[in-house]
């Protein structure tokens, strides 16, 4: 089988090295702007790959170098701005496509593309990364536990470390997209539907087992995913779970940027300025913070609320260790998503998210082995599901 891969940035670089390890994947095109950056990637592939340059802004280039590939990568982001012209060359080119979408509006679009793309005899699965992607996989588990099911949530947190030598926060497409999807309108499921909602609005969320703590809104592709995906769910939202100082900060931007008096690339670059130059104050401040908002939580999990047996019922699922680094618990979760496809377990045509595309256990089973952070845990038992029964 023989692999576009589109981006070679930290997760695309991860993704394509995590591919280049499966028997079934022959050969690898990476391709980005900077031929450099693809020629580095491209030597890390074990001698499958041949790097070359491409602007994802020139639609028939791009489309005409899919041709010949048996599924395209998408890693190139902010998402908001290329993933539906890169589905689009896609689905012209007759490739299958696979990305890391992280933003809702687009997710939303490229789902509603499914005609298109079946019509062209493709698959294209969108968010198959850490959030969304493993939180997809984890609603999957959550859904099933459920005869009814009224809610599901996702929600990740800012304030556990992604790994034991956390990556620099750098100014990057991702930032931009965090700056995105705290202003502005987001898309949340509502009333069975999904609507246009402020972002950061403080929400108490009961956590099985452990107890309510505040977390707060935030856009993100779950919501559409999910409310695509189970059409009886009645509300869905994505939570952030960080320090209500650092929660206060985000609003500050975000007034800003719905002020037009910050862009969204000005608010990420003074983000980012920020994290560099925080002081030990401000940093204790924040930890006080934290302490008062506890319970501690999972560095990404999933909650669903409905009817078990005829009982009302909170179900949570979280996974016991997680690939370190964001990079990783991104790149990682993609090349599986691909990988299975390789292996022939994709049957589907048209547009899909992970949860209805992919098989949970198999994902979970094969991701396992790159769970590493804070500990190994056992392959067969990487999930852990909680489950409460409410009066």
């Amino acid at each position: 089988m023989k692999i576009l891969c589109l981006g070679a940035g930290s997760m695309g670089a991860l993704a394509a090295e995590t591919l280049a390890g499966f028997d079934e994947i022959h050969q690898m095109t990476i391709a980005d702007l900077n031929l450099d950056s693809a020629k580095r990637v491209a030597g890390a592939c074990l001698g499958k790959a041949a790097a070359c340059a491409v602007s994802v802004e020139d639609a028939e280039g791009l489309t005409t170098l899919m041709r010949g590939h048996d599924a395209v990568v998408n890693c190139v982001g902010p998402f908001f701005r290329f993933a539906v012209p890169i589905l689009t060359c896609a689905i012209r080119a007759g490739v299958n496509y696979f990305d890391i979408c992280d933003d809702p509006e687009p997710t939303l679009d490229m789902l509603k593309m499914g005609k298109e793309a079946e019509a062209a005899g493709i698959m294209a699965i969108v968010g198959i990364g850490a959030t969304p992607g493993i939180t997809n996989m984890l609603a999957a588990k959550v859904y099933g536990k459920f005869q009814r099911v009224s809610e599901l949530h996702a929600a990740w947190n800012i304030e556990e470390k992604e790994s034991d030598a956390p990556e620099a926060v750098v100014y990057s497409a991702a930032i931009v997209h965090w700056m995105q999807q705290c202003s502005g309108k987001i898309l949340e499921c509502r009333d069975g539907r999904l609507q246009e909602v402020k972002p950061l609005e403080e929400v108490k969320l009961h956590y099985p087992g452990l107890g309510d703590r505040p977390v707060w809104t935030v856009g993100h592709p779950e919501p559409v995913a999910f409310s695509w995906s189970y059409p009886e769910i009645e509300k869905s939202s994505c939570y952030m779970v960080m320090p209500s100082m650092t929660a206060d900060y985000f609003k500050k931007l975000a007034g800003k940027i719905d002020a037009g008096r910050l862009t969204l690339e000005e608010a990420g670059r003074q983000l980012v300025d920020e994290v560099k130059n925080i002081s030990l104050l401000d940093h204790i401040l924040a930890v006080i913070s934290g302490i008062f908002d506890r319970p501690r939580l999972p560095m990404f999990f999933v909650i669903g609320k409905g009817e078990i047996e005829g009982r009302r019922a909170t179900v949570a699922a979280t996974i016991k260790a997680s690939p370190p680094g964001m990079a990783r618990a991104t790149g990682i979760p993609l090349a599986i998503g691909v990988h299975q496809f390789a292996q022939g377990r994709i049957k589907l045509k048209g547009v899909a998210t992970p949860e209805k595309a992919l098989d949970a256990d198999a994902f979970f089973l094969e991701l396992a082995p790159y769970c590493t952070f804070p500990s190994r845990a056992p392959n067969d038992d990487i999930v852990d599901i909680v489950q409460e029964f409410r009066e």
